[in-house]
Protein backbone atom coordinates (compact mmCIF):
# COMPACT_ATOMS: atom_id res chain seq x y z
CA UNK A 1 0.00 0.00 0.00
CA UNK A 2 1.19 3.33 -0.63
CA UNK A 3 2.82 5.90 1.58
CA UNK A 4 1.18 8.49 2.55
CA UNK A 5 3.92 10.67 1.23
CA UNK A 6 4.21 8.93 -1.84
CA UNK A 7 2.68 10.36 -4.92
CA UNK A 8 1.86 8.18 -8.14
CA UNK A 9 0.16 8.74 -10.97
CA UNK A 10 -1.07 5.66 -13.66
CA UNK A 11 2.23 6.24 -15.55
CA UNK A 12 5.57 6.08 -13.96
CA UNK A 13 9.21 6.90 -15.05
CA UNK A 14 12.35 5.05 -13.68
CA UNK A 15 12.78 7.65 -11.08
CA UNK A 16 9.50 7.00 -9.51
CA UNK A 17 9.82 3.30 -9.75
CA UNK A 18 13.34 3.31 -7.74
CA UNK A 19 12.22 5.67 -5.16
CA UNK A 20 8.93 3.70 -4.97
CA UNK A 21 11.16 0.58 -4.54
CA UNK A 22 13.12 1.85 -2.27
CA UNK A 23 10.78 3.13 0.38
CA UNK A 24 8.36 0.24 -0.44
CA UNK A 25 11.00 -2.82 -1.03
CA UNK A 26 8.42 -5.55 -0.13
CA UNK A 27 5.55 -4.24 -0.88
CA UNK A 28 6.29 -3.03 -4.68
CA UNK A 29 6.36 -5.78 -7.46
CA UNK A 30 7.61 -5.51 -10.97
CA UNK A 31 5.61 -7.44 -13.71
CA UNK A 32 7.34 -8.01 -17.07
CA UNK A 33 3.68 -8.67 -18.97
CA UNK A 34 6.00 -8.92 -22.66
CA UNK A 35 3.61 -10.75 -25.06
CA UNK A 36 3.87 -11.03 -29.01
CA UNK A 37 1.56 -11.32 -31.66
CA UNK A 38 1.34 -14.99 -33.22
CA UNK A 39 2.58 -13.07 -36.70
CA UNK A 40 6.34 -13.02 -34.28
CA UNK A 41 8.64 -15.11 -33.63
CA UNK A 42 9.97 -13.38 -29.93
CA UNK A 43 9.16 -15.75 -27.06
CA UNK A 44 8.57 -12.76 -24.03
CA UNK A 45 9.13 -15.25 -21.32
CA UNK A 46 12.16 -16.34 -23.34
CA UNK A 47 13.59 -12.95 -22.94
CA UNK A 48 12.43 -12.62 -19.56
CA UNK A 49 14.58 -15.45 -18.53
CA UNK A 50 17.46 -14.14 -20.65
CA UNK A 51 17.38 -10.26 -18.64
CA UNK A 52 14.80 -8.37 -16.63
CA UNK A 53 14.36 -5.02 -14.76
CA UNK A 54 15.92 -6.88 -11.35
CA UNK A 55 13.73 -8.58 -9.08
CA UNK A 56 11.07 -8.68 -11.95
CA UNK A 57 8.27 -11.10 -11.71
CA UNK A 58 7.00 -12.19 -15.36
CA UNK A 59 3.00 -11.94 -15.55
CA UNK A 60 2.15 -14.31 -18.86
CA UNK A 61 -0.98 -13.28 -20.91
CA UNK A 62 -1.03 -16.38 -22.22
CA UNK A 63 -1.28 -18.36 -18.89
CA UNK A 64 -3.31 -16.52 -16.75
CA UNK A 65 -6.53 -16.55 -18.90
CA UNK A 66 -9.62 -18.32 -19.18
CA UNK A 67 -8.53 -22.42 -20.39
CA UNK A 68 -12.12 -23.08 -20.63
CA UNK A 69 -12.38 -21.34 -23.50
CA UNK A 70 -10.95 -21.37 -27.12
CA UNK A 71 -10.13 -17.97 -27.77
CA UNK A 72 -6.95 -16.04 -27.13
CA UNK A 73 -6.05 -15.08 -23.23
CA UNK A 74 -9.50 -14.23 -22.28
CA UNK A 75 -9.56 -12.76 -18.84
CA UNK A 76 -9.41 -15.84 -16.27
CA UNK A 77 -12.23 -16.83 -13.58
CA UNK A 78 -11.33 -14.95 -10.61
CA UNK A 79 -10.06 -18.11 -7.99
CA UNK A 80 -7.25 -18.44 -11.10
CA UNK A 81 -6.26 -14.86 -11.30
CA UNK A 82 -5.73 -14.58 -7.47
CA UNK A 83 -3.87 -18.43 -7.35
CA UNK A 84 -1.59 -16.97 -10.44
CA UNK A 85 -1.08 -13.60 -9.04
CA UNK A 86 -0.68 -15.23 -5.40
CA UNK A 87 1.79 -17.24 -6.72
CA UNK A 88 3.79 -14.38 -7.97
CA UNK A 89 3.81 -12.78 -4.78
CA UNK A 90 1.12 -10.29 -5.05
CA UNK A 91 -1.61 -9.86 -2.81
CA UNK A 92 -4.22 -6.91 -2.52
CA UNK A 93 -2.09 -4.45 -1.19
CA UNK A 94 1.06 -5.27 -3.20
CA UNK A 95 2.20 -2.00 -5.59
CA UNK A 96 2.25 -3.04 -9.02
CA UNK A 97 4.64 -1.75 -12.01
CA UNK A 98 3.70 -2.91 -15.25
CA UNK A 99 6.17 -2.79 -18.15
CA UNK A 100 6.66 -4.69 -21.52
CA UNK A 101 9.66 -4.81 -23.64
CA UNK A 102 8.23 -3.00 -26.48
CA UNK A 103 7.44 -0.12 -24.54
CA UNK A 104 3.68 -0.08 -24.18
CA UNK A 105 2.20 -2.93 -26.07
CA UNK A 106 1.04 -5.08 -24.16
CA UNK A 107 1.84 -4.16 -20.74
CA UNK A 108 -1.78 -1.95 -21.04
CA UNK A 109 -3.74 -5.24 -21.11
CA UNK A 110 -1.94 -7.06 -17.95
CA UNK A 111 -2.85 -3.63 -15.98
CA UNK A 112 -6.55 -3.62 -17.61
CA UNK A 113 -6.70 -7.15 -15.46
CA UNK A 114 -5.44 -5.91 -12.65
CA UNK A 115 -8.10 -3.19 -12.93
CA UNK A 116 -10.50 -5.69 -13.59
CA UNK A 117 -10.10 -7.82 -10.92
CA UNK A 118 -10.27 -4.11 -8.69
CA UNK A 119 -6.68 -3.77 -8.01
CA UNK A 120 -5.91 -0.61 -6.12
CA UNK A 121 -2.22 0.29 -6.56
CA UNK A 122 -1.02 -0.64 -10.17
CA UNK A 123 1.10 1.28 -12.69
CA UNK A 124 2.54 1.37 -15.79
CA UNK A 125 5.86 2.20 -16.89
CA UNK A 126 6.02 2.67 -20.48
CA UNK A 127 9.69 2.62 -22.60
CA UNK A 128 10.77 0.95 -19.47
CA UNK A 129 13.75 -0.95 -20.73
CA UNK A 130 15.11 2.21 -22.55
CA UNK A 131 14.24 4.60 -19.25
CA UNK A 132 16.17 2.11 -16.72
CA UNK A 133 19.19 1.75 -18.91
CA UNK A 134 19.25 6.06 -19.28
CA UNK A 135 18.98 6.48 -15.34
CA UNK A 136 22.20 4.96 -15.40
CA UNK A 137 20.52 1.09 -14.09
CA UNK A 138 21.72 -2.37 -15.09
CA UNK A 139 19.50 -5.43 -15.63
CA UNK A 140 19.36 -8.60 -14.12
CA UNK A 141 20.63 -11.56 -16.36
CA UNK A 142 21.20 -14.24 -13.27
CA UNK A 143 18.26 -16.54 -12.92
CA UNK A 144 15.50 -15.06 -11.61
CA UNK A 145 13.95 -15.63 -7.75
CA UNK A 146 11.02 -17.38 -6.85
CA UNK A 147 8.64 -15.61 -4.79
CA UNK A 148 7.25 -16.56 -1.74
CA UNK A 149 3.66 -17.50 -2.35
CA UNK A 150 0.84 -15.21 -0.98
CA UNK A 151 -2.33 -15.18 -1.01
CA UNK A 152 -4.63 -12.96 -3.27
CA UNK A 153 -7.97 -12.19 -1.46
CA UNK A 154 -11.41 -10.32 -2.08
CA UNK A 155 -11.08 -10.65 -6.07
CA UNK A 156 -14.29 -9.81 -7.63
CA UNK A 157 -14.24 -9.25 -11.33
CA UNK A 158 -15.64 -5.20 -12.01
CA UNK A 159 -18.02 -5.93 -15.00
CA UNK A 160 -18.38 -2.19 -15.54
CA UNK A 161 -15.05 -2.74 -17.14
CA UNK A 162 -15.98 -5.63 -19.16
CA UNK A 163 -17.91 -5.65 -22.57
CA UNK A 164 -19.47 -9.23 -24.21
CA UNK A 165 -20.85 -9.83 -27.23
CA UNK A 166 -24.54 -10.05 -25.91
CA UNK A 167 -23.00 -6.15 -25.11
CA UNK A 168 -22.38 -5.34 -28.76
CA UNK A 169 -25.60 -7.19 -29.61
CA UNK A 170 -27.31 -4.74 -27.30
CA UNK A 171 -25.52 -1.66 -28.91
CA UNK A 172 -26.15 -3.21 -32.78
CA UNK A 173 -29.84 -3.86 -31.80
CA UNK A 174 -30.74 -0.10 -32.26
CA UNK A 175 -27.88 1.86 -32.97
CA UNK A 176 -29.86 5.38 -33.09
CA UNK A 177 -30.81 4.97 -29.70
CA UNK A 178 -27.76 4.15 -28.28
CA UNK A 179 -25.39 6.13 -27.45
CA UNK A 180 -22.34 3.52 -27.09
CA UNK A 181 -19.17 4.01 -29.45
CA UNK A 182 -17.59 1.20 -30.27
CA UNK A 183 -13.83 1.58 -31.19
CA UNK A 184 -11.76 -0.61 -32.57
CA UNK A 185 -7.74 -0.32 -32.51
CA UNK A 186 -6.81 -2.39 -35.21
CA UNK A 187 -4.70 -1.33 -38.34
CA UNK A 188 -7.39 0.40 -41.24
CA UNK A 189 -6.39 -2.17 -43.42
CA UNK A 190 -8.38 -5.09 -41.36
CA UNK A 191 -11.03 -2.86 -40.25
CA UNK A 192 -11.86 -2.39 -43.11
CA UNK A 193 -11.71 -5.74 -44.62
CA UNK A 194 -8.86 -5.33 -47.06
CA UNK A 195 -6.24 -7.34 -45.16
CA UNK A 196 -6.87 -10.69 -43.90
CA UNK A 197 -6.70 -11.09 -40.39
CA UNK A 198 -3.79 -12.65 -39.01
CA UNK A 199 -5.84 -15.31 -36.80
CA UNK A 200 -7.35 -17.97 -39.23
CA UNK A 201 -10.90 -19.30 -39.18
CA UNK A 202 -12.27 -15.57 -39.01
CA UNK A 203 -14.32 -12.87 -41.13
CA UNK A 204 -12.14 -9.51 -42.37
CA UNK A 205 -14.14 -6.31 -41.45
CA UNK A 206 -15.23 -4.42 -38.92
CA UNK A 207 -18.09 -4.42 -36.43
CA UNK A 208 -21.53 -2.53 -37.96
CA UNK A 209 -21.22 0.86 -36.50
CA UNK A 210 -17.78 1.13 -34.88
CA UNK A 211 -15.15 3.28 -36.03
CA UNK A 212 -10.85 2.96 -36.17
CA UNK A 213 -8.50 4.69 -34.15
CA UNK A 214 -5.67 2.54 -34.69
CA UNK A 215 -3.67 2.06 -31.31
CA UNK A 216 -0.34 3.38 -33.41
CA UNK A 217 -2.13 6.04 -33.59
CA UNK A 218 -2.02 6.62 -29.66
CA UNK A 219 1.96 5.50 -29.02
CA UNK A 220 5.01 7.29 -29.85
CA UNK A 221 7.09 5.60 -33.22
CA UNK A 222 8.44 2.26 -31.77
CA UNK A 223 4.75 1.59 -29.56
CA UNK A 224 7.57 3.02 -26.65
CA UNK A 225 4.60 5.19 -25.04
CA UNK A 226 1.21 6.91 -25.00
CA UNK A 227 1.54 10.41 -26.85
CA UNK A 228 0.99 13.40 -24.53
CA UNK A 229 -2.10 13.87 -23.09
CA UNK A 230 -3.18 16.90 -25.26
CA UNK A 231 -2.23 15.04 -28.67
CA UNK A 232 -4.54 11.89 -27.41
CA UNK A 233 -7.25 14.36 -26.42
CA UNK A 234 -6.58 15.88 -30.26
CA UNK A 235 -6.95 12.14 -31.73
CA UNK A 236 -10.25 11.45 -29.76
CA UNK A 237 -11.95 14.21 -30.72
CA UNK A 238 -11.30 14.59 -34.44
CA UNK A 239 -13.66 11.02 -34.05
CA UNK A 240 -15.95 13.26 -32.10
CA UNK A 241 -15.25 11.96 -28.80
CA UNK A 242 -16.16 14.90 -26.41
CA UNK A 243 -18.66 13.64 -23.88
CA UNK A 244 -16.31 11.67 -21.37
CA UNK A 245 -18.86 10.15 -19.45
CA UNK A 246 -20.63 8.65 -22.71
CA UNK A 247 -19.98 4.76 -22.76
CA UNK A 248 -17.28 3.54 -24.81
CA UNK A 249 -16.21 -0.18 -25.65
CA UNK A 250 -13.25 -0.78 -26.97
CA UNK A 251 -12.23 -3.37 -29.26
CA UNK A 252 -9.06 -4.94 -31.14
CA UNK A 253 -7.68 -7.81 -32.68
CA UNK A 254 -7.77 -9.95 -29.05
CA UNK A 255 -8.20 -7.28 -25.86
CA UNK A 256 -4.54 -6.20 -26.04
CA UNK A 257 -4.08 -3.45 -28.03
CA UNK A 258 -7.94 -2.90 -27.11
CA UNK A 259 -6.54 -2.24 -23.74
CA UNK A 260 -3.68 0.49 -24.56
CA UNK A 261 -7.21 1.98 -26.48
CA UNK A 262 -8.78 2.03 -22.69
CA UNK A 263 -5.56 3.04 -20.88
CA UNK A 264 -5.51 6.24 -23.50
CA UNK A 265 -8.90 7.13 -22.54
CA UNK A 266 -8.33 6.47 -19.01
CA UNK A 267 -5.40 9.29 -19.00
CA UNK A 268 -7.31 11.43 -20.79
CA UNK A 269 -10.25 11.63 -17.79
CA UNK A 270 -13.00 9.21 -20.10
CA UNK A 271 -15.05 7.29 -16.86
CA UNK A 272 -17.22 4.95 -18.70
CA UNK A 273 -15.17 2.72 -20.85
CA UNK A 274 -14.83 -1.54 -20.95
CA UNK A 275 -12.32 -3.71 -23.18
CA UNK A 276 -14.43 -6.44 -25.52
CA UNK A 277 -12.41 -9.53 -24.16
CA UNK A 278 -12.88 -11.73 -26.87
CA UNK A 279 -12.61 -9.01 -29.24
CA UNK A 280 -12.54 -9.76 -33.00
CA UNK A 281 -10.97 -13.40 -32.54
CA UNK A 282 -14.41 -14.21 -31.10
CA UNK A 283 -16.60 -11.37 -32.69
CA UNK A 284 -14.85 -12.21 -36.73
CA UNK A 285 -15.62 -16.00 -36.20
CA UNK A 286 -19.46 -14.93 -35.16
CA UNK A 287 -19.51 -12.52 -38.71
CA UNK A 288 -18.16 -15.71 -40.48
CA UNK A 289 -21.49 -17.55 -39.84
CA UNK A 290 -23.74 -14.77 -39.97
CA UNK A 291 -22.67 -11.63 -42.44
CA UNK A 292 -25.48 -9.61 -40.86
CA UNK A 293 -22.48 -8.92 -38.01
CA UNK A 294 -20.25 -7.96 -40.64
CA UNK A 295 -19.11 -4.43 -41.99
CA UNK A 296 -16.36 -3.49 -44.17
CA UNK A 297 -14.95 -0.55 -46.07
CA UNK A 298 -14.06 2.79 -44.10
Amino acid sequence: MLMANTKMTTLVNAKSVVQLIKEQAQKSVLLDATWYLPTESNDGKREFFQNRLPGARFFGIDEAKDHRIALPHMLPPTEEFAAYVGNLGIDRNTNVIIYDRKGFFSSPRVYWTFKVFGHKNVFLFPNAFADWKANGHGLETENPSTPAKVNYEDAKINKSLVASFEDISQVLKDPSKSNTRIIDARPQARFTGTAPEIRPGMASGHIPTSINIPFTDLVKPGITEPKPTEELEEIFAKHGLHDKSAPIITSCGSGVTASVLFVALELCGFTNVRVYDESWSGYGQRALKDSSLLATGP
